[in-house]
């Protein structure tokens, strides 16, 4: 009986499936790419000898720094056989966001790792062997060349590794992935090869005796990237609940309509002597059947999704997805679990239907259709009234996914307006540069000597180098360090609420929240690294990164990042306000390895901001899909359930386009209520989110009107592809047809 019920009305019920199915296709297809991006860049080193050393507390490798004499030392040890260092970074390549660079000693066996299979091994500098995703992502081929900020390289081999995201960068040699990366005299890692019989705790107890700065592990053991991992599963599965809920409420309206429907065969039922708890799980057994067969379908699609962007050039080995038994089982319990609560209410709302007025019931709108507003406004707003449990249901589905627009907008707008104001550089006539073709700001590496040239340009009132680096800590896992010369005309940004700013190498200023979180205050040391330093004052600018960060001396800074001679920004204050863009041209063209821009542009050309656009982007094409099959479903309902008035109507002249305009208004009046509904429900939730201590410091919402025009024109837009079906289907129903519907 259960299938049979669904089968009667194939087309909500297809649309329910559909609904159920994206919202676990969601959860399978992000579920596996974070996982998959976890373990591909966790084993995307290229790790050929025993052991790995790296800088200790730092967020991830990319962001590892190493004096390279530390190879000497590390080979004087017994039982080392070969200290190998390498460079890794990524840089941005074409279209290409995250390109892989790997630098290692020619003829080493780290270099050996990535297996030629056309051309021959990098044998000297100017020279770069490209894994083969990367090669036909950007359709290059041996002896082509490859353009590396700027800086021609001549593809001499191809190579594969079995790795997508080893084979989605280039190798080149140790002292040009210096000089890309600009690491002078710096490495990211060493690995390093033992003797067969070696003592390996031992000799991990004396390697990191050496310096108080550094890890080691075995290279079977090391998995780079765990806080990655365990930040983007958190972000999947934020974006998957976004569908879940529409599909969720999808389901319950479908139910409470297919309740609505029933009515009077539920009664018959009841009169007959079924009891409530049959009918109870008739319907359960509805939800649930339909959730299940949404599940399987969403399991299926969201392979598909997965396999479908792991083939995207360019970015899709960085992406590629990795499933496993648990990821499957998530997306059958994310199915049930919306069968069950989507199906009770309306489930319970069955059984308790009294027979004699259950078998009393006409349809149409006589279930919901008191009190006053539904005989005030137009028909089309008295028509959703008169179905106000499925109206609001529905619209709660589609203002979910506007209120997710709403507070991405406002993240997106608030993290642009924290950047463009790095170290107080967003005002008038501003000027930031940092590192040309770097795929994530925090890289950007510029020689300081580039701050002297700058300097001495006549139209360039100052300038206040800065250095930005990030340490990881049990109580702060990402903690921000800047350093800035104490003379610096930035340094005055920096508000003080207590105390005083930085004077001595040995002396930390930090900000409100991270004072709060570390439980320190004026005249306390907190411990870096290994390295004492003094509080000697406390800020608060207002601007959650640098309030939940700390500011040291700017050589103080570069020693304790192992960044020496170089700085992550210079931001340019220039005499005259109206020349700053001139300014920024002249920069761009004298200093090719930088990049320059207006402060108050500059991090709308960042590669961490386009990304999170192609984000936003994504989650918008994912509420307009599930948000459309949730209004089709919606409209499709109405017309069923009104098919004899709709029959009258056309009986007393009516015509179908009137018939398909006025399907048509419910729809966009549907959904503009959802719209107006999710804006507010936006803004309620992102503001209660960053007023929590623990979020605060690391977001800040900003609102502009586009970011509600552009979200309530997205449901606008569903409100007119949902309904376009419906409403026609509705103008082609003949009236002596409907008039007989029962």
């Amino acid at each position: 009986m259960i299938f049979n019920n669904l089968w009667r009305r194939a087309t909500r019920s297809l649309l329910t499936v559909l609904g159920i199915a994206i919202g676990v296709a969601a959860v399978v297809a992000l579920g596996a790419m974070a996982q998959g991006i976890g373990k591909n860049y966790g084993n995307a080193l290229g790790l050929s000898n025993d052991l790995l050393v790296t800088q200790a507390n730092t967020y991830d490798v990319i962001f590892s720094s190493l004096d390279e004499d530390l190879d000497q030392r590390i080979q004087a040890i017994p039982d080392v056989t070969n200290v190998e260092p390498g460079v890794f970074s990524w840089i941005v390549v074409g279209d290409t966001p995250y390109f892989l660079i790997y630098g290692y000693p020619v003829g080493s066996v780290a270099m050996a790792h990535y297996r030629i299979v056309e051309g021959k091994p990098v044998t000297g500098p100017g020279q770069i062997a490209v894994g083969r995703r990367g090669a036909d992502a950007l359709d290059l081929g041996v002896d082509g060349t490859l353009r590396v900020k700027g800086v021609p390289y001549r593809i001499v081999g191809i190579y594969e590794t079995g790795q997508g995201m080893e084979e989605s960068g280039g190798v080149v040699t140790l002292e040009d992935a210096q000089t890309i990366a600009a690491k002078s005299r710096k490495v990211s890692l060493f690995q390093v090869g033992l003797h067969p019989a070696a003592d390996l705790a031992q000799v991990i107890q004396r390697i990191e005796a050496l310096d108080k700065q550094i890890t080691v592990s075995t290279a079977s053991d090391y998995q780079s990237g765990q806080d990655w991992t365990a930040l983007l599963q958190g972000f999947a599965w934020s974006i998957a609940a976004i569908a879940i809920l529409i599909g969720g409420l999808g389901m319950m309206s479908a139910m409470v309509m297919s309740v609505l429907e029933r009515t009077r065969e539920i009664g018959t039922l009841r009169a007959v002597g079924w009891s409530r708890g049959r009918v109870l799980r008739m319907i359960l057994g509805e939800a649930v059947a339909l959730s299940l067969t949404g599940g399987v379908l969403g399991i299926l699609i969201g392979v598909l999704l997965a396999w479908a962007v792991g083939r995207i050039p360019g970015v899709g080995a960085f992406l590629e997805g990795s499933f496993s038994p648990g990821i499957f089982v998530q997306g059958l319990l994310t199915a049930l679990a919306l069968g069950l609560v989507g199906g009770w209410y309306p489930a319970w709302s069955a059984a308790n239907l009294q027979p004699v007025e259950a078998l009393r019931y006409e349809g149409g709108g006589a279930g919901e259709s008191s009190g006053l507003l539904s005989r005030v406004g137009g028909q089309s707003f008295r028509n959703l009234w008169r179905r106000r449990t499925r109206t609001l249901i529905s619209s709660a589905g589609i203002g979910i996914g506007v209120a997710t627009l709403v507070m991405l907008g406002g993240l997106t707008e608030g993290m642009i307006g924290q950047l463009n104001g790095l170290a107080g550089s967003g005002g008038t006539g501003s000027i930031t540069v940092m590192q040309r073709d770097t795929a994530d700001m925090s890289l950007s590496s510029l020689d300081e000597r580039l701050v002297r040239m700058i300097q001495g340009m006549p139209q360039v009132k100052s300038v206040s180098p800065f250095v930005l680096g990030v340490i990881s800590s049990e109580e702060m896992p990402m903690f921000l360090i800047g350093g800035l010369d104490p003379n610096s005309p930035a340094m005055g940004h920096y508000q003080l609420v207590e105390g005083r700013h930085i004077q001595r190498p040995n002396e930390i200023v930090l900000g409100k929240i991270a004072a709060e979180t570390y439980k320190v205050g004026v005249g306390d040391t907190l411990s870096l690294y290994g390295n004492r330093y003094k509080v000697v004052g406390i800020t608060q600018t207002g601007v959650a990164y640098e309030d939940s960060g700390g500011m040291l001396a700017l050589q103080e800074a570069q020693r304790l990042m192992a960044r020496p001679r170089t700085v992550t920004f210079i931001f340019v204050d220039v005499k005259e306000p109206a020349q700053a863009a001139a300014m920024v041209e002249v920069i761009n063209r004298r200093f090719p390895e930088a990049r320059a821009s207006l402060s108050s542009e500059f991090a709308q050309n960042t590669n961490d901001i386009n990304n999170m656009t192609a984000m936003t982007d994504a989650i918008r094409f994912l509420a307009l899909l599930v948000g459309g099959i949730v209004v089709a479903n919606t409209m499709i309902m109405s017309i069923y359930e009104r098919t004899r008035e709709i029959g009258t109507l056309r009986a007393v002249g009516w015509r179908r386009r009137r018939i398909l305009g006025q399907i048509l208004q419910e729809s966009l009046l549907l959904c503009l209520l959802a719209g107006l509904l999710g804006s507010a429900l936006g803004v309620l939730l992102l503001t209660g989110l960053t007023s929590i201590p623990g979020v605060a410091r690391m977001m800040q919402a900003s609102w502009r009107v586009e970011i509600f025009v552009s979200a309530i024109g997205i449901a606008l837009l569903l409100g007119l592809l949902g309904g376009l079906y419906p409403a026609w289907r509705a103008s082609r129903l003949q009236p002596v047809e409907a008039l007989r519907y029962e």
